[in-house]
């Protein structure tokens, strides 16, 4: 496991590199389900990993000249301020309270990352105004130092709008501010804290080679695409985060046999309307996996980060209920038969139970209507088939 979270660690500061910010909010659950490091040794390695991967992001924006040092600074130390009190907070915070508010906050940096313009316009320089950005300082170092993330999503904003930076300062400036006060915390965090140094200096430098390399090749990667797939990881894993501290007793409750399908419903139908939204796209899973063999430039993508999310949030469904799960009685032969029958089905139809059963129906699709009373009419006769006359009543 130590192994597979220095790995992780090299895509966090890869990423990190590619988009300028965003990358760090991986590392605490990295540490923690990876590494299964306790809550405060993750959060103090976080911070360790998070500061020297921005230092080191920060060397080329320097050399461009999109670092200022004044509000740099003064954010910074504000910054640091407030991580030093984040950090002594946390001291006394439950590791359960911790983690739901790190799955929080990958929440808010997800939906920021979504929300945010490919072609946003640059923002024109400001006066600074230094009452509000040491505010903004302490407020972002405190959320800092008691989580372990870096909070670029927040730096960037808050110098550009009390900072008086345009937006390419702001994202140089703002690594200098995240250094200085994942530094604090970490300092801070380490005087309670003891630290495996040789998982912190291989995930540390595993980090900043990734940055290194994902600077240098930032140039060649569709950046929008890249981080709307990589904000609904966030947000897939922000949600597991959180649910993870969700007591068992009300997991209990949606296992109940009129509440459990209730549910299952809802999340359905909730997760189409999210990615019809997010993309405009109708979420038929058999067409956005075949999709992937004939996609158009530019599509593919979005195909994957929602395939993945597919895989993701079965994982996580077993982790949280792993009752709900059991050994399939049909073999791997049978497995395979139905599942090139529901592709030539899907194929024939135009669509699945998700994009006829769900979306079709919904906007009264008469089209849908009609595949979707089909795909019941043949199911149940399967069913029957398969139990009472194949299975000899089973």
């Amino acid at each position: 496991m130590i192994a597979l979270a220095v790995g992780l660690s090299l895509v966090v500061g890869l990423v990190l590199g590619l988009l300028g910010g965003g990358g760090s909010i991986l590392m605490l659950p990295i540490l923690v389900y990876a590494a299964e490091l306790p809550p405060a040794q993750a959060i103090t390695l976080s911070l360790l990993v998070v500061g020297a991967t921005s230092l080191a992001a920060l060397v080329p924006h320097a050399r461009m000249g999109r670092v200022r040092l004044r509000p740099g600074l003064l954010f910074g130390m504000a910054g640091m301020v407030g991580a030093y009190g984040g950090s002594r907070l946390g001291a006394h915070v439950p590791a359960g309270v911790l983690l739901a508010s790190f799955g929080a906050l990958s929440l808010a940096t997800a939906v920021a990352m979504l929300r945010r313009k490919s072609t946003a316009p640059e923002v024109p320089a400001k006066a600074l105004n230094a009452p509000r950005a040491v505010l903004q300082g302490l407020a972002v170092g405190a959320v800092s130092g008691l989580v372990g993330a870096g909070g670029g999503f927040l730096v960037v904003p808050a110098l550009v709008l009390f900072g008086g930076l345009g937006m390419g300062e702001a994202i140089g400036t703002s690594l200098l501010v995240i250094a200085m006060q994942s530094g604090a915390g970490f300092l801070t965090h380490l005087a309670s804290v003891e630290l495996d140094w040789g998982l912190a200096l291989a995930t540390t430098a595993s980090a900043v080679t990734g940055s290194v390399a994902g600077a240098k090749a930032s140039a060649k990667v569709p950046h929008d695409a890249l981080r709307r797939a990589f904000a609904w990881l966030v947000l897939v894993l922000g949600l597991f985060m959180v649910a993870k501290q969700v007591p068992a007793s009300m997991w209990h409750f949606f296992m109940r046999p009129v509440i459990r399908p209730l549910t299952g419903g809802v999340t359905i139908g909730a997760a189409a309307a999210l990615l019809w939204l997010a993309q405009g796209r109708v979420a038929g899973i058999s067409g956005i996996a075949g999709g992937l063999v004939r996609a158009k430039p530019g599509t593919r993508v979005w195909r994957i980060a929602f395939l993945l999310g597919l895989l993701a949030g079965g994982a996580l469904a077993y982790r949280l209920l792993p009752e709900m799960f059991g050994a399939s009685p049909r073999t791997l032969g049978m497995t395979l038969v139905a599942g090139l029958l529901v592709g030539v089905g899907t194929t024939l139809a135009n669509g699945c139970t998700s994009g006829h059963g769900v979306c079709g129906n919904a906007r009264l699709s008469k089209r849908s209507l009609v595949a979707t009373a089909s795909f019941m009419a043949a199911g149940a006769i399967v069913v029957y088939v398969a139990r009472h006359v194949v299975g000899g009543g089973s």
